[in-house]
């Protein structure tokens, strides 16, 4: 798996959690903590990083050539 491809598998990771701590405040209409978001916020921080990283190494690599 290329870099490109884990930075995006970490923004539909983010968008998961995000979406099941809001169906989960719905279900039982209570607060879930902050744990979810703080982990969604971590994966689509990792996300970003992983996809710039991937689009500058090919950047990098289509310069060379």
């Amino acid at each position: 798996m290329g870099r490109r491809s884990a930075g995006i598998s970490f923004f539909a990771l983010s968008t998961v959690l995000i979406s099941i701590k809001y169906i989960t405040e719905a279900m039982w209409q209570a607060d879930v903590g902050d744990t979810l978001s703080n982990a969604s916020l971590l994966s689509l921080f990792a996300g970003i990083v992983y996809l710039v990283w991937g689009e500058y190494e090919e950047f990098k690599k289509g310069k060379d050539n």
